[in-house]
């Protein structure tokens, strides 16, 4: 009976296990919050198990205690844990990563075998200079609230909004089909963004796409937390390691690497993402997961060779290793390079009367634009937000909407409420609760209920009261604040109402229900700077007074 190999059983036993945890980011990102509120808890959750955003949020989000707190401690276990087990999240929890092996895997069903001789693994330069550069480029553009690299960039980003335009807009299109046949199924509203299809199919296509030429290309050529997590790598306790004398140059390293690090004379640990396909195929044991080995003279067959040793150096005659002088210089190089261009961008664009951000954002209605609650402020917020979409997601009233170059072209995407289709719930804080980033910031709940994100104004000749002398209080019954209310003032044959803006929270829900047209009679506009509101108002109407004047009324 043909021996096991355990290489192989421990491969496939990974490949299952990220699997399952991309079966969780799927359920997480693209079953609507609206019908099943646990998945806004579960995007919320995975989310914050990605390294990039747990960075960001402990050095830039200035995030409350407790999120502050939580995100150290999943970035501590994401240290120890690649410093002892190696890069495994690339391998196992990062939803992108899998996305491209299943692409990969879909592929390679549609091509025949590899024939003709191995490529060798790229020139150590070549790879170092792309992978340090977009790394700094999108840290630093955080820095600089600049998230556009990010963006375009940031793995867990790329997926989620991927995922949600491509397989969760789908997924609601089935789901209405079936109610349409018959199935007493809740009917979901797919909303046709194209600024935001595109922002999101592209990226996410692109990256698949060069999966399925090569898996894992992305992840050792541009990912900015694959570079970060590849530092750690190379120090790892436990991780893939290459025993050149045991290696007898067959190829099959190579065929099956991911990433393409290994090719029987080098193996680049800092882009291997330890998927143990290597191991599984190597015939003599020169691949080998473990620990290292400490001399060249203890090890026999099948053992580490240190890269330093001499059998290493003279096993490939004719190949010279790549100096880690000039590796670390062009690293270092390309990471200044990146970071000085991105703090460097919002100067540079000034002097070219470029809006890479706009203090004040308008929309469509050249009304200022509302950021949701936890955001503090509008210019924190957009330089924070890397248009991952888990708030549009997971907002149950669909308030939320992706903006275009609204906030600048260094903040694309960036999601703001749209008072017209929808009204932020008082009772809600799924939006903060879910994002990664710290962007928004969770709020206790008395706090979040008296954030005033807007302000309302009310132009009383537009109200159908007033035009057509219809009873209407619309507004002030879905006011949760008790800022508008429906009062009698003279002169008015019927009461009118009358807003209170200091209690105004700017939720929208006056706007949204407003039945006038053409033009709403309540609008709302947000403020640049969230303030404190009063309290909500729960003593009786004041006494008829002296009539509120046409226009705004406060």
């Amino acid at each position: 009976m043909k021996a096991r190999n355990p290489a192989r059983i421990a491969a496939r036993v990974r490949g299952a296990s990220a699997a399952l945890w991309l079966g969780a980011f799927c359920a997480g990102v693209a079953l609507p919050a609206t019908e099943l509120p646990e998945t806004a808890r579960l995007a919320a959750f995975l989310a914050r198990t990605q390294p990039l955003h747990s960075l960001e949020k402990i050095l830039l989000a200035r995030a409350g205690f407790a999120a502050a707190a939580a995100s150290v401690a999943a970035a501590l276990v994401l240290l120890a844990g690649t410093l002892v087990f190696g890069r495994f999240h690339c391998s196992l929890t990062c939803p992108l990563g899998t996305c491209q092996d299943a692409a990969a895997r879909a592929a390679s069903r549609l091509r025949s075998p590899r024939r003709g001789p191995v490529r060798p693994v790229r020139p150590k330069l070549r790879t170092t200079i792309p992978r340090w550069l977009a790394a700094a480029l999108a840290i630093s553009g955080l820095a600089a609230g600049i998230p556009a690299a990010a963006a375009l960039l940031e793995p867990y980003t790329v997926f989620a909004r991927g995922f949600q335009r491509s397989f969760g807009d789908l997924a609601s299109l089935v789901l209405n089909g079936l109610a349409a046949l018959g199935v007493r199924i809740p009917i979901l509203t797919v909303r046709w963004e194209p600024f935001a299809f595109g922002l999101a199919i592209l990226p996410f296509g692109a990256v698949l796409a060069a999966g399925a030429f090569r898996s894992r290309l992305f992840c050792g050529e541009l990912c900015p937390a694959g570079t970060l997590l590849g530092v750690l790598n190379r120090a790892a306790l436990l991780r893939v390691r290459l025993d050149r004398e045991a290696c007898v140059d067959c190829g099959a390293c190579a065929r099956v690497c991911r990433a393409r690090c290994v090719d029987g004379r080098t193996l680049d640990a800092s882009r291997c993402v330890q998927c143990l396909d290597c191991v599984a195929a190597c015939p003599t044991g020169a691949l080998r997961y473990g620990l290292p080995r400490r001399t060249a003279a203890a090890a026999g067959p099948g053992r580490d060779v240190p890269a330093s040793s001499p059998a290493r150096r003279t096993a490939a005659p004719g190949s010279v290793p790549e100096p880690g002088r000039r590796v670390f210089l062009a690293g270092t190089g390309a990471a200044a390079a990146g970071a000085a261009l991105a703090l460097g961008a919002p100067g540079i664009a000034g002097a070219a009367d470029l809006p890479l951000s706009r203090s004040e954002p308008r929309g469509p209605s050249g009304r200022p634009l509302a950021a949701p609650p936890g955001a503090l402020s509008v210019d924190r917020y957009a330089g924070l937000c890397t248009a991952c979409g888990t708030c549009v997601r997971s907002c149950p009233s669909g308030v939320l909407k992706h903006s275009a170059f609204e906030f600048g072209l260094g903040r694309p995407g960036v999601p703001y409420l749209d008072y017209g289709r929808a009204f932020c719930q008082y009772e809600c804080a799924a939006c903060s609760s879910a994002c990664p980033s710290g962007a928004l910031l969770d709020r206790e709940p008395g706090l979040k209920k008296r954030e005033a994100i807007g302000k309302s104004e009310l132009v009383l000749a537009d109200c159908i009261v007033v035009s057509k002398g219809t009873r209407c209080g619309a507004c002030a019954e879905h006011c949760p604040t008790g800022a508008v209310r429906i009062e009698r003032v003279e002169d008015r044959s019927l009461p009118v109402p009358v807003l209170h803006v200091p209690t105004c929270i700017g939720c929208g829900a006056c706007e949204t229900v407003c039945p006038s047209t053409p033009r709403k009679a309540m609008t709302v506009s947000g403020r640049q700077v969230h303030e404190i509101a009063d309290p909500p108002r729960k003593d009786a109407p004041a006494p008829a007074g002296t009539p509120p004047e046409e226009g705004f009324a406060f």
